[in-house]
């Protein structure tokens, strides 16, 4: 395959906490009226796992400063790129667990859809390789206007959400000057 689209595996849900925090911390690269979109460069940079015998002779638990780059074993590569996307669904936000799991679903297959036109905007390149996508539900999906939990209309409105947001980083495509 030549492509350079990214393949559907390389977009599932294993960020880590540290990951989750870091993206968040980053500046939304794109909001809408329920969602903020984060984008982050991770960190390859962890502290070296410590030997059972390392952890015996050191007093002091939280001093080791050694670092090592290590590649994390939980993403799919696909043509030297990896991609995930993380979601934060907060059950305030979201009551209905099957409106969480429209929302999921909507996100990634949307995100599958546009992994390719972000890439060619600049969002993952030979010199930035990784990248993680946090998506994040920011107020409720108001349920007199949606009575039922996974309704059609309510698919088609959490679309459309989506897909406005992913145009629009299309469109401006990746800006280094935009992370925190």
């Amino acid at each position: 395959m030549t492509s350079s689209w990214l393949s559907p595996l390389a977009l599932r849900p294993r960020l880590r906490a540290a990951d989750f925090q870091q993206a968040l911390g980053t500046k939304p690269v794109a909001r809408s009226a329920h969602f903020t979109v984060h984008f982050a460069l991770p960190s390859l940079a962890r502290r070296a796992p410590r030997s059972v015998g390392e952890a015996l002779h050191e007093p002091d638990l939280s001093t080791g400063t050694a670092l090592e780059v290590i590649e994390p074993v939980d993403e799919v590569r696909t043509h030297h790129r990896v991609w995930r996307l993380g979601l934060v669904l907060p059950k305030r936000m979201a009551k209905r667990s099957v409106t969480r799991s429209l929302i999921k679903q909507q996100a990634r297959q949307l995100w599958r859809e546009h992994a390719a036109a972000l890439e060619q905007a600049g969002w993952l390149c030979a010199e930035r390789p990784v990248g993680d996508w946090v998506l994040r539900l920011k107020a409720p999906w108001p349920v007199k206007d949606f009575p039922s939990a996974a309704s059609e209309p309510l698919k088609q409105a959490v679309r459309a959400e989506l897909q406005a947001m992913l145009r629009h980083c299309v469109q401006i495509g990746f800006k280094p000057g935009g992370q925190r």
